[in-house]
């Protein structure tokens, strides 16, 4: 229990500590245990009222209860900063009797005054009210005024706060359902009626450790954990779409992604370090997942270019070969491009050495093709001799399939290389054109063109 540093603050220490009947000329306590044993550990205590004989009167539509305090003892209102508690010393014989009123549950405050003696009713929301006397000399003012303000008080602020929550068991609601746009709205409206409630609480009491900005604090807690969870959510989204984005190698799309469930981490992971949330180590190790997941993103590209170049050059046979090395052409093109327009380097790679690698590649991709071309070429010739013009045409179609191919990236990337390639083209088209005439009786094929001719000279990388 903490005393309130209001001004009208508790005036008689003893009747929190006290315990014990009193005599002809001292005022006992409580019987059981002191006053401030029946308060909670944190609960604060503005006002303490006292009376020897007429305890507390509790009225209902269906009865009234008097409980008055045993010889020597003394009934206690003690006014806290979340509830009117009363306690009875030793009442009707049978020990202690406590009640207690919080102040979200009073209606009404009313006092009245006697010769003798003046009270304080107070009504509750349940229909019950509850009189307490003191002796008419007794100030009792200041504590019914603090009374009436924290009931008011308190009751806006908890109309606030029980909105907050309502808005908050929406936001898990949302959160359950992936939407996160209505998800974000509730907590908006949340942190409204809980910044409403911050508003009226200083009507109470400004002080921060009074009970109703505790309450107030709990809800925000709640809210703020609520918004914890959103950015977490919205990050695990962002991430899954950032590998959906990368397996489908849209690499730019999915470092986007990554940035944004990080963002959405770092947000959570605010939160979390603030309050000392137990969720902050999971968070942080999220993050570095994501943070982990950009460096490797930003190798990929080249990487696999480089895997599929590999492959390429380890491939058993020719066609493999071909296959492969348009499979890095294109990633090594992509690897090119991805940093384009960007004002930062994303991903690995020396523009100029990506430059000469693919120019290299170009160089093994159109040599290949041409020795594939030269493969289908020589079966054709072969199939030509033993006399299947039809093979034979498929054959040479095949290879003029395999130097068009190589033409095209030629054109585009190597221009030099044409020449040779065209001129490969031709007499493949020759070929194609001599297998379709019917073959006479003095005809003679006269096989491969002999070594040194232009037209079967290996390509150069240059």
């Amino acid at each position: 229990m903490l005393a309130s540093q209001d001004e009208n603050a508790i005036s008689d220490e003893e009747l929190l500590t006290g315990t014990g009947s009193g005599g002809v000329f001292a005022s006992g306590y409580l019987k059981d245990k002191p006053l401030i044993e029946y308060l909670g550990a944190e609960e604060r205590v503005a006002f303490l009222l006292s009376n020897k004989k007429k305890g507390v009167r509790r009225e209902s539509d269906e009865d009234a209860t008097v409980f008055t305090p045993g010889d020597g003892f003394q009934a206690i209102a003690a006014i806290t900063d979340t509830r009117v508690l009363f306690v009875v010393g030793d009442s009707n014989g049978t020990g202690d009797t406590s009640f207690a009123v919080p102040y979200t549950e009073i209606e009404d405050v009313k006092t009245r005054s006697g010769v003798l003696t003046k009270g304080v009713d107070i009504w509750t929301t349940e229909g019950v009210k509850w009189h307490f006397a003191v002796r008419s000399t007794v100030d009792i003012e200041p504590a019914v005024e603090y009374l009436e303000r924290a009931a008011v008080v308190w009751s806006r602020v908890e109309s606030q706060l029980r909105h907050a929550r309502k808005h908050l068991v929406d936001v898990d609601d949302r959160l359950s359902d992936d939407d996160h746009d209505a998800a974000r709205a509730a907590a908006s409206t949340a942190r409204n009626h809980i910044e409403e409630a911050q508003r009226k609480a200083p009507e109470l009491t400004t002080n921060r450790d009074d009970a109703v900005w505790e309450r107030v604090h709990e809800v925000e807690q709640r809210l703020d954990a609520s918004v914890m969870n959103i950015h977490v959510s919205r990050a695990k989204k962002h991430a899954t779409t950032a590998n959906d984005e990368w397996r489908r190698e849209q690499y730019n799309n999915a470092y986007d992604a990554f940035l944004k469930a990080r963002k959405q981490y770092e947000r959570a992971l605010d939160i979390a370090r603030d309050h000392d949330f137990p969720e902050e180590s999971d968070i942080r190790e999220r993050a570095d997942t994501v943070t982990q997941s950009l460096d490797h993103l930003s190798k990929s590209p080249l990487r696999r270019a480089e895997t599929a170049a590999e492959r390429a050059r380890d491939a058993d046979g020719p066609v493999v070969a071909a296959e492969q090395f348009e499979v890095a052409l294109e990633r090594y093109q992509t690897a090119l491009v991805l940093d384009w327009g960007s004002d930062e380097q994303r991903f690995a790679g020396n523009s100029d050495e990506l430059r000469g690698t693919i120019e290299r590649v170009v160089g093994e991709l159109v040599h290949t093709r041409h020795l594939v071309a030269a493969y289908h070429r020589a079966a054709g010739d072969r199939l030509l001799t033993a006399g299947s013009p039809d093979a034979a045409r498929a054959a040479y179609g095949n290879a003029r399939s395999e130097i068009e191919q190589a033409l095209t990236v030629a054109r585009e990337l190597k221009p030099r290389l044409r020449p040779i390639l065209e001129a490969s083209a031709d007499t493949i088209a020759e070929l194609i054109a001599l297998a379709e005439e019917p073959a006479g009786e003095d005809f003679e094929f006269v096989g491969d063109m002999p070594d040194g001719d232009p037209r079967t000279r290996r390509l150069s990388n240059d």
